[in-house]
This record gives C-alpha cells, structure tokens and sequence, in this order.
C-alpha cells in the first residue's frame, strides 16, 4: 500500500496544463522525503528554486534494471545525436550531465536555458542522457548524446499553449534529432499542430507523454493532451511494477508505446543527491532515450523508420491485443536498436504445424526380391571374371606365372 500510495503522489509531478495552468511538479518544498534512505520526491516550487537533494541513491532504480540499457550500449550510447528536453530547462551543473547540455533557447523570457529552478526538466533529461557516476546506478538510457534544453514556462512555472509550439520550432531550429515533450495542452490549434509538422518535415523523432488527468471528478473522462494527440507524435503512456497502466487511456490519445512510469530516480539541478520521479513524462524520457540509441546506430533510417522500430519491438502479453484498452507494447531498448528485421520481430509466434508423414513403404514382392537375388549374382559374378582375365593379361605382360 505504501507504494501505491508513493507512485500517486509522483504520478502528480508531471500534471496537466490546460492554457494558462500551474504546472504541478511534485510535493511542497521539504515534504516527500521517502524512509529507508530512498532519495525525496522532486518538490513544487512557485516562487524560489529547489535546493540539492540531500540523498543520493546507491542503489539501480526499477526502471533502469527493467529496461536493461547496458545491454545495448555495446553497440549504442546515442553518440551524435541531440535530444531536446522541451520543459522547464535543464541545469547543466547537474550532476552526469556537466558537458552534456548545450545552451538551448528559454522561448518565454529570451536567452538560454541551461539553468533549471524546477527541476523537472533536468530530471527528464538525467533519465535521457545522464552519464554514469562511480557509487549510484541512476544512468541514461543513451548517456553519450547531448541535451538541447527549450524553456516553455514562465517565471511561476505555468505554460501557455503557444509556447509549446514555440518550443517545439526551437528545438527545429537548433537541431534537434530527438525531441521530448513531457507535457501537453488541452487544445489542439493549428499553431501547435503546424509545428508539430514542421518537425516532422525536418525528419525529427517527435516523442510526448499522455495525459494523466481526468475531467471534472475523479469520474470524469480522461482527459486528452496534445502534441501527444497528433498521429505524427509517438505518444508514451507509463506502467507500474506490475505491468499496470499508470494513466487513465482514451482511444483518441493513441497510445503508441509504454515504459515504466514509477519508482524512477534522476538528478537535481546542483548537488550529488536525487530524487525521485514518475508519471507519463518519465515514461516518455525513456523512449525518447532509446529513440536516441537507434537513431545514432541506425543513422541512415528516417524519423517514421526509428517510430516504427520502437513499436514493432515492443513487449507484447502473449495474446495481447493491441488495443488502447490494453495499452501499447512495453518499450524494449534492445530489441528496438539490434533487431535485423522489426516487421519479424512483430509478427506473432504461432502453434508449431505437425510434422509431415512420409507415405508408407509398400511390402515387398517376393518374386521380385529373387530376381533382384539372382541379378546381383551374375552381376558380381562377371566383375569377378573380368577382374581375373584382366590380372592374368598383366602378369602375362610381365611374365607372371599364375599357378
């Protein structure tokens, strides 16, 4: 019970926007801590910064140990490629990330956005890019690309639905390859959707969470977020330890792919503490890292090619439906990065056919069997004789004497 009740309050960190909305990023300053030395849940602030945590975590959070990175990092780190982090900024003091985050653009108030007060996109883009650090196992799923941070909040942390696409065009702009949106609006206006195609234009891997919200009352319909909404945007939904959908689904959210959602850990914006993470938007950071890692190994493949990579290699229940009743497949950076044939990895395992049964051999005739005899008889016979007539020419020859 414990944990559920952790995973709800977490599941608030990344919660919705809807025009002019707060962004809510997590517990009130100084509350979250977790027992047992578990690092605390990334606080809300309105009006000052988050400090360092001041728990570091020893340990390898569930989802790093459920998508298993290491094992493709033998053939992919997500060299080269650049992963915008469309949110709050990132700090590029934090820790795993010093070198890694480029200036970026804030699209609200004007200059960069390599500093991060909230915290929230700096976590998103630990989870994308971190690099290893001696004592802790919280990595990125591709910790050799680079992070281009596009600020869409303002000074209270709250968003407005044309800074999104204005974050979106920023990222286009400064060359993106992968772009992650963790958040989303309610409203699906041509602004937001043109550049949503602008990006796809510029054969950009779009990848955005869905939303965790309902309407009014918890009886209410799930509510729908866009850019996760567009059919160009690989649209991420999370789940549980258990496998469990975190998020209520609608079918007009589309979702494309699932990954873990809960019981993440990441790094703060200064300090050598973390805290912990979850919700729709940490699921998308997965799959926005693991995009990255086919995206640097597999180069030559278009932007829909690497979309449909990470879909068709996806875990799939045995008989499953595809369906977004039941979520999309579970993310699975592996196979999408190594499988030589993904439309084969798709396919479903069907029932092994019965073995074929070769005809009967008919019996044998007896009449016929003793000829055969007889046959093999004279024919052993006369090689038996031109043997022993061709012997006796040779020794003739050289004056043999057979006796």
């Amino acid at each position: 019970m414990a944990v559920r009740v952790r995973e709800r309050t977490v599941g608030r960190l990344f919660g919705s926007v809807t025009c002019t909305v707060l962004l809510v990023l997590g517990l009130p300053a100084g509350a979250g801590y977790a027992a047992d030395g578990e690092p605390p849940t990334l606080p809300t602030v309105t009006d000052d910064c988050i400090g360092p945590s001041p728990v570091p975590f020893a340990g390898v959070p569930w989802p790093v140990a459920r998508l298993a990175p290491q094992a493709v990092w033998p053939l992919s780190r997500g060299g080269g490629v650049t992963v915008a982090v469309v949110d709050t900024g990132v700090s590029a003091a934090a820790m795993g990330l010093t070198g890694v985050v480029l200036p970026g653009r804030d699209v609200v108030a004007g200059g960069g956005a390599d500093r991060d007060c909230r915290g929230r996109g700096t976590a998103l883009a630990g989870i994308v890019a971190a690099r290893p650090v001696t004592g802790t196992g919280v990595v990125g799923l591709a910790p050799a690309a680079s992070v281009l941070p596009v600020r869409i909040v303002d000074g209270q942390g709250r968003l407005q639905p044309k800074y999104l696409a204005d974050g979106i065009r920023a990222a286009v702009s400064l060359g993106a390859d992968v772009i992650l949106v963790g958040t989303g609006v309610e409203v699906a206006d041509a602004n937001l959707r043109a550049a949503v195609d602008e990006a796809v234009a510029r054969d950009i891997v779009l990848v955005a969470a869905v939303s965790d919200q309902r309407g009014a009352g918890q009886a209410g319909a799930p509510v729908v977020w866009y850019p996760a909404g567009f059919p160009q945007v690989v649209a991420v939904g999370g789940i549980d330890t258990d496998g469990k959908p975190t998020e209520p689904v609608v079918e007009e959210s589309g979702v494309d792919l699932v990954a873990p959602a809960v019981a993440a850990v990441s790094v703060g914006p200064t300090g050598a503490g973390h805290y912990r993470v979850g919700g729709a938007a940490v699921a998308a950071a997965y799959v926005a890292g693991a995009a990255a890692l086919v995206r640097s190994y597999r180069p030559a493949l278009s932007a829909a090619e690497i979309r449909a990579r990470l879909e068709l290699t996806a875990e799939h229940p045995p008989g499953a439906a595809r369906t977004p009743a039941v979520g999309a497949g579970v993310l699975d950076p592996y196979a999408a990065v190594s499988v030589v044939d993904p439309g084969q990895a798709a396919r479903p395992v069907e029932a092994r056919p019965a073995p074929a049964v070769l005809p009967a051999v008919p019996p044998a005739d007896p009449a016929v069997g003793r000829a055969g005899l007889v046959g093999a008889a004279v024919g052993v016979g006369t090689v038996l004789a031109l043997a022993a007539a061709v012997t006796i020419r040779a020794g003739r020859r050289r004056r043999w004497r057979v006796r």
